[in-house]
């Protein structure tokens, strides 16, 4: 049950598969920030794990900023306007949503990506990928907003562990982690 300060725990085996806009794979929204201002449409913010089954484009996003972290073992090959990059398991690339974008498969099986979307004009994102061992504080006035584990595991206070790609995605306060060689991703945001 959640604290008073808001945060909450999400598993993405809980959560609904929803289609990538142009349909070439599937995502889980793993959580999302809205502007206060009541006249932004949609959102400022969107962290999502994106499950990568076949060679596909990724769908054009014009206005949107985006970091795509590898959160599974990999490896596999983004092409950004012809550049070619492969990932392992934490690498992460950063692009526009204008960026004609598409990925391979290197191995057998399905892959993940920890898929963090901006909207340039109001916010800006960092996703930083450590390896973590002991206590580490996440502060959401320093903007954190979530931290991803994708390999190991990390206790909250009150014995609550976080393993197999869990997020923890922050309320009003900060919360602390105990990380037990824990490989864990985590998303600030900046909001003009």
């Amino acid at each position: 049950m959640p604290k008073p300060s808001g945060f909450k725990v999400v598993h993405p085996a809980r959560l609904s598969r929803m289609r990538w806009a142009n349909g070439g794979g599937a995502t889980r929204e793993i959580g999302i920030g809205f502007r206060d201002a009541p006249h932004t449409a949609g959102y400022a913010w969107r962290l999502s794990l994106a499950e990568l089954t076949r060679a596909a484009d990724f769908s054009l996003l014009p206005g949107i900023d985006r970091i795509f972290t590898l959160a599974s073992p990999g490896p596999l090959t983004l092409s950004i306007n012809g550049v070619q990059r492969t990932l392992e398991l934490g690498q992460a690339v950063e692009f526009t949503g204008e960026a004609k974008v598409q990925v391979a498969l290197l191995t057998a099986g399905p892959q993940l990506g920890l898929n963090l979307m901006t909207h340039r004009s109001i916010s800006a994102g960092a996703v930083l990928t450590a390896r973590r061992n002991g206590r580490l504080q996440l502060d959401p006035r320093a903007g954190v907003v979530a931290a991803t584990v994708l390999a190991g595991r990390a206790t909250l206070t009150g014995d609550r562990r976080l393993t197999d790609l869990a997020t923890l995605i922050l309320g009003s306060e900060v919360e602390e982690l105990h990380a037990e060689d824990c490989l864990l991703a985590v998303t600030t945001i900046h909001s003009d």
